[in-house]
């Protein structure tokens, strides 16, 4: 690999370490275990479990990239890896629920907010306090929801990709994403109800 690290795409490196490479894996570590410990960590809640996760996934590259038919398709497939190996920790600590969420988004009722919060200074939205509520309330998402928002607004995953490494169609993808957004800004609403209720009104 003597191109520069930054100019060595996901493929290259898949290649490379097809080929037995040892330092394809060191740069593929480097690239993504923050990546899976955090998209483990939000799905089960459970640091060590994470930890365990992020392990596990890298033992899952080394033992099966020889599968991985395209090259180009290798975050999706690692992500899948690592939200697989979540779930089955949940499963073997039953805390997983087989939970239907409707793809159909087109009857979805419009839901209107008493509290618009949008435009609250920066200070107060950026707090320490602010963002600890944000990630509460994402961890509380239903698992089939928490999952799929996790990737496209925290990890900024496209819905195709998804819809690819979670195994559901797009559809299903936006519904999900849509649900979830709606749960999330009800709780943010009413956290944020303190600061845009005028001085004197009961809150």
């Amino acid at each position: 690999m003597g191109k520069r690290k930054d100019h060595i795409t996901d493929g290259m490196l898949v290649t490379s370490l097809k080929h037995g490479e040892e330092k394809a894996m060191e740069e593929i570590v480097r690239r993504y275990s923050n990546k899976i410990y955090n998209l483990a960590y939000h799905l089960t809640r459970d640091a060590s479990a994470a930890e365990e996760i992020m392990q596990e996934v890298f033992l899952t590259v080394i033992s099966k990239i020889g599968t991985l038919e395209h090259n180009s398709y290798f975050s999706t497939w690692l992500y899948r890896v690592a939200t697989n190996a979540s779930y089955g920790f949940l499963r073997k600590e039953k805390k997983f629920s087989e939970q239907t969420v409707s793809d159909e988004i087109d009857q979805e009722p419009s839901i209107e907010f008493e509290h618009d919060w949008s435009n609250l200074p920066d200070d107060i939205l950026l707090s320490e306090e602010s963002r600890n509520i944000l990630k509460d309330s994402i961890d509380s998402l239903p698992e089939t929801m928490r999952a799929v928002v996790i990737m496209k607004d925290v990890e900024g995953f496209s819905n195709e990709e998804v819809a690819q490494a979670l195994s559901l169609s797009v559809p299903a993808v936006k519904s999900r994403l849509h649900r979830g957004r709606l749960i999330l800004r009800d709780v943010l609403s009413d956290y944020f109800r303190k600061y845009t209720v005028p001085s004197g009104e009961d809150a």
